[in-house]
C-alpha cells in the first residue's frame, strides 16, 4: 500500500512545504502519496522515486517558485490537480523516467516551456491547460489527451530529433506560431481542433511524419496544414476553413490526403510546389478566392476523385506535373483547369460544369485528357496557347461557343471525341495552330463543324459533322488534309476553301465551295525624302531639294 503524507501549513501533524514531504518520503521503497491542501506554495520541487502529488481539492493547490522549474521530475511521477507556474525555466520537466500529468493547469512566463520531456523520457497528460508556453518533446515519447494549449507565444507542441507523440481530442488556441510541430519526429493527432494560429496551424519538416485524423482547423493567419522538407503522414478526415492555403506541400515533401476539405481558402485550398508531390483522395475545396489547388516548381502531385467547387481557378499547374483522375470541377468563375510553362500532366475522366473554360493550356505544356465529360461551359471546352501541346481522347463538350480550340503555335490532337450545343464551331484553329483529329463528331446547332483560319494546319479524318448551320467546314486561308469525312444536314455548305485544302472520301449532300485566293497586294513605296503633310495646305511655299529659299511675295503666292 502506498505511503501517505500531507501538506497543510499552520497543521500540526502535516508537513508545512510539498519540499519537506519529498524529502521526508525520500528513499523509501514503494510508491508514496503527498496530499497537499490548498494553498500557494512558492517553491520549485524535484521529484524522485514513485511519487504522487495530489490537491486535496483540485485547482486549489499553486505551486509558484520566484526561480527555477516548478517541477522537475526522475522516476516515476504523477501529479494530480495542480496548478504549476514558473518565471523562468520550465514549468513541468521530466528529467528521466515517466511522468503523469492529470487535470493540471500549467502557466509559463515569456519564452519558457510549459512542459518539457528531454530524451529518454515519457510524459502523459490529460485533462490538463498549458496556457503561454509550450510543450517541448525532444527524442522523448508523449501522449497528450484532452487538453487545452492556449497563447503560446511560440509553437503549442514542439516535438523534435525523433521524439514519438500522439496528441487526441486537444484544442490549440491561439498559438502565435504553429499549434504543432513535427520536427524529424513522428507525431500523431487525431480528433483536435486549431484557431488562431499565426503560422501553419499544423506543421512537419526535416523528415518528420506527422498524422492527421478528424481534425478542424479554422481562422489560421497563413496555412492549416504544412509539410516541407520531406516530410510525409496522412491527412483523414480532416476540415480547414477559411486560411490563406488550406494545405501546403512543399521541398519534397509527400503526404497522403483523403476525405478532406478545405473551405473559403483566400489564396488557394491546396498548394504543391518545391518537388512536394502528395496523393490526394476524395478531397473536396470549395469557394476558393484564387485556386482550389496550385502546382508549381516541378511540384507533382495525384489526384483520386477530388471536387473542387466554386472560386475563381480550379486547378492551376506551372512548371509542374498534375496526375489526376475522376476529378470533378463546378461553378468556377474562371478555368476549371489552367496548365502554364513546362512539365507535362495527365487527367482522366475529369468532369467539368459551368464554368467559362474546362481546360487551358499555355507555354509549352504537354497535357493528356482522357475520358473527359465537359457541360455549360461559356466559352470554350478545351483550348491550347502559345506552343502547348494538348491530346484529347473520348473526350464530349456540350454548351459554349467553341469545344475545341487551338491558337499560336499549339497543337491539338483529338481521338474519338464529341462536341454538340456549342454555338459557333465543334473546333477552332487559329495563327499557326495545328489540329489533328480522328473520329471527330459535332453535333449542332453550331454554326461551323470546323473553323480554320490564317496559317493553321488541319488534318482531319473518319469524321462526322451533322445539323451544322453554316457549314461543316470552313477553312479559310488554312491548308488542310480532309479524309473520310460525312458532313450531314439541310442548311448551309459542307467545306469552304480557297484551293489549299485536299478533300478526300468527302460525303455531303451539301455543296463544296472553292473560291480563288485573294492577290497578294501590291507593294507600297515610302517616299520619306520629301514633305509628309497631314491635313489641307493654304497659302504656303513648298521647297526641297535645293539649297536657296525665295520667300516669295504677295502678289506670287501659291
Amino acid at each position: 500500500m502506498a505511503a501517505k503524507v500531507r501538506v497543510a501549513p499552520g497543521k500540526r501533524g502535516a508537513h508545512q512545504s510539498i519540499g519537506s514531504a519529498l524529502r521526508s518520503v525520500a528513499g523509501r521503497r514503494g510508491s508514496c502519496v503527498v496530499e497537499v491542501a490548498p494553498g500557494r506554495y512558492p517553491e520549485s520541487l524535484f521529484v524522485q522515486g514513485k511519487v504522487r502529488i495530489t490537491a486535496r481539492r483540485p485547482g486549489t493547490v499553486e505551486i509558484c517558485p520566484p526561480t527555477g522549474a516548478g517541477v522537475a521530475a526522475s522516476g516515476d511521477v504523477r501529479l494530480e490537480g495542480l496548478v504549476l507556474r514558473a518565471q523562468d525555466n520550465d514549468v513541468v520537466r521530466c528529467a528521466a523516467g515517466t511522468l503523469a500529468i492529470s487535470a493540471c493547469t500549467l502557466v509559463a512566463h515569456g519564452d519558457t516551456a510549459a512542459l518539457h520531456g528531454p530524451p529518454g523520457s515519457s510524459v502523459t497528460v490529460t485533462d490538463t491547460e498549458l496556457r503561454y508556453g509550450r510543450a517541448v518533446f525532444t527524442s522523448s515519447h508523449a501522449l497528450i489527451e484532452r487538453c487545452v494549449f492556449t497563447d503560446s507565444p511560440n509553437n503549442g507542441l514542439w516535438a523534435a530529433a525523433g521524439a514519438d507523440v500522439t496528441v487526441r481530442h486537444s484544442r490549440f488556441d491561439r498559438c502565435r506560431i504553429h499549434g504543432l510541430l513535427s520536427r524529424g519526429s513522428r507525431v500523431s493527432v487525431t480528433g483536435c481542433q486549431f484557431t488562431g494560429t499565426g503560422n501553419a496551424s499544423v506543421a512537419a519538416d526535416q523528415n518528420g511524419r506527422l498524422d492527421v485524423a478528424d481534425c478542424r482547423i479554422e481562422a489560421a493567419q497563413t496555412t492549416g496544414i504544412l509539410y516541407s522538407q520531406r516530410a510525409r503522414g496522412t491527412i483523414t478526415g480532416t476540415h480547414v476553413e477559411p486560411t490563406d492555403t488550406g494545405l501546403l506541400v512543399t521541398d519534397g515533401a509527400d503526404p497522403l490526403v483523403r476525405g478532406c476539405t478545405f473551405e473559403h481558402p483566400r489564396v488557394a485550398g491546396i498548394e504543391v510546389n518545391t518537388h512536394g508531390i502528395g496523393r490526394f483522395e476524395n478531397v473536396t475545396v470549395r469557394q476558393a478566392r484564387k485556386f482550389g489547388m496550385f502546382v508549381a516548381t516541378q511540384g507533382a502531385p495525384v489526384l483520386a476523385g477530388c471536387r473542387f467547387t466554386g472560386g475563381k481557378v480550379g486547378i492551376y499547374v506551372e512548371n509542374a506535373r498534375l496526375v489526376a483522375a475522376d476529378t470533378v470541377v463546378e461553378g468556377l468563375d474562371n478555368a476549371a483547369v489552367r496548365f502554364a510553362g513546362q512539365g507535362n500532366s495527365e487527367l482522366t475522366r475529369l468532369h467539368v460544369a459551368r464554368s467559362p473554360v474546362a481546360v487551358e493550356a499555355k507555354g509549352t505544356t504537354d497535357v493528356h485528357v482522357t475520358e473527359a465529360h465537359v457541360r455549360d461551359v461559356d466559352l470554350v471546352g478545351l483550348i491550347g496557347h502559345e506552343n502547348s501541346s494538348i491530346r484529347a481522347a473520348n473526350c464530349s463538350v456540350s454548351g459554349g461557343k467553341i469545344a475545341f480550340s487551338a491558337n499560336n503555335s499549339t497543337h491539338v490532337d483529338l481521338h474519338d471525341c464529341q462536341a454538340s450545343g456549342v454555338e459557333l464551331s465543334g473546333a477552332g484553329v487559329l495563327g499557326t495552330a495545328t489540329l489533328t483529329a480522328r473520329r471527330l463528331t459535332v453535333s449542332g446547332p453550331a454554326s461551323m463543324g470546323v473553323f480554320v483560319a490564317e496559317k493553321a494546319n488541319l488534318n482531319l479524318a473518319d469524321s462526322l459533322f451533322t445539323g451544322t448551320t453554316t457549314g461543316g467546314l470552313n477553312l479559310h486561308g488554312a491548308s488542310a488534309l480532309v479524309r473520310n469525312v460525312d458532313v450531314t444536314g439541310s442548311e448551309g455548305y459542307a467545306v469552304h476553301h480557297n484551293g489549299s485544302a485536299v478533300l478526300e472520301e468527302l460525303r455531303s449532300p451539301l455543296r463544296v465551295i472553292e473560291v480563288e485566293p485573294k492577290p497578294e497586294p501590291p507593294p507600297v513605296v515610302h517616299n520619306y525624302h520629301g514633305p509628309v503633310i497631314h491635313g489641307d495646305v493654304v497659302q504656303s511655299v513648298l521647297t526641297w531639294g535645293n539649297t536657296i529659299v525665295q520667300q516669295a511675295t504677295p502678289d506670287h503666292r501659291i
